[in-house]
């Protein structure tokens, strides 16, 4: 092979690098299905270089000093029925290197993404996967929808009327009852009601609360004492109108300010609505809205502006509309894996 050859033959081999990665986070996750493991082995039997790939990537866990990952991944080998390819220099070495610490730290590794899921689920009466959506009637007869990859918690005993959000998202329609006040708990902050319709989202140490219908109370739990007696107002709380919105987080309150219920309630129409937000903020709303991960290896790309209304259940529309308009480039790995470039 000439050099010129060798150069056209880089992408490629940087490609089925990135899969093989894919693959490997794929079959290590609990949900993982016979159907994975024989994608994955034919994925494996299309040519010598892919399990050359393959190969590459189990020299890279062995160098990392990765046992127990590489045993997994030798498992998944002989239950494909493919020796692994012979091991090679790591000529290539660099760039795949990187991309695949990359993908590494940007999934976080399997254990330690799932890990933080794994007990709130425990914790948590009601749960829904990431890219699917659920109506629950409560006790009392309110609704609440979840979002996606959401967890949530119910109190509904010795006359509270109290949800707690251990993760993701959630719009509530509270059947009103001036003696027992409705509350979400969302971490950093708290919403109370008597009877109205809103939405309560959890970001790591933040909350957001946005109002559709009614009137909501909302303080941040740093104030201490929220109390679910609708006769004692909540220490530095504020009041949120029809099209307002507040975030909680360790700081304080913040708010209100003006949203708009057709963008902050889209999900529930199975839409994403973007308007003039950064790519690396659209990522993470991917990622919290689609099973599997998105991962922007483009940093330069990070700042640029998106908007545009997308359908959640047609990703493919979303990565071809930000090739077209901000020039990066996606790799959909697999169903779990997207890599923008």
């Amino acid at each position: 092979m000439n050099q010129q050859d060798e150069q056209r033959s880089e992408p490629d081999e940087d490609r089925l690098f990135s899969e093989a990665n894919a693959w490997f986070f794929r079959l290590q996750a609990d949900d993982h299905t016979e159907t994975d493991r024989a994608a994955f082995a034919s994925w494996l039997a299309r040519s010598p270089a892919h399990a050359r790939a393959f190969g590459e990537l189990q020299d890279l866990l062995h160098d990392l000093k990765d046992p127990a990952r590489a045993a997994a991944f030798a498992d998944a080998v002989h239950a494909s029925g493919h020796p692994p390819a012979p091991r090679r220099s790591p000529a290539a070495g660099v760039r795949r290197l990187a991309t695949a610490l990359a993908v590494l730290l940007a999934v976080g590794g399997v254990g330690m993404w799932q890990g933080p899921r794994l007990y709130q689920n425990a914790l948590a009466d009601q749960t829904t996967p990431a890219g699917q959506r659920r109506t629950l009637t409560l006790p009392d007869g309110s609704l609440a929808e979840m979002n996606g990859d959401t967890a949530l918690a119910l109190d509904f005993g010795n006359g509270e009327r109290r949800v707690r959000i251990l993760r993701g998202e959630a719009w509530f329609q509270v059947v009103r009852d001036p003696d027992r006040p409705f509350v979400v708990d969302g971490g950093a902050g708290a919403a109370r009601v008597l009877g109205t319709q809103f939405s309560v989202r959890r970001d790591d140490e933040h909350t957001t609360v946005t109002v559709g219908e009614g009137l909501v109370e909302v303080a941040a739990q740093s104030t201490g004492g929220l109390s679910a007696d609708v006769q004692a107002p909540w220490p530095g709380s504020i009041r949120l109108h029809p099209g307002e919105s507040a975030e909680a987080g360790p700081e304080g309150i913040s708010g209100p300010r003006a949203a708009d219920p057709g963008v902050a309630f889209a999900w529930r129409r199975g839409q994403i609505v973007f308007r003039q937000q950064s790519l690396a903020s659209v990522v993470a709303a991917l990622n919290r809205e689609w099973p599997g991960r998105v991962v922007l290896l483009n940093d330069q790309a990070a700042d640029r502006v998106v908007s545009g209304v997308f359908m959640l259940d047609r990703p493919d529309a979303v990565f071809d509309a930000l090739e077209r308009g901000l020039g990066v480039h996606a790799t959909r790995i697999t169903p779990y894996l997207t890599l923008l470039r």
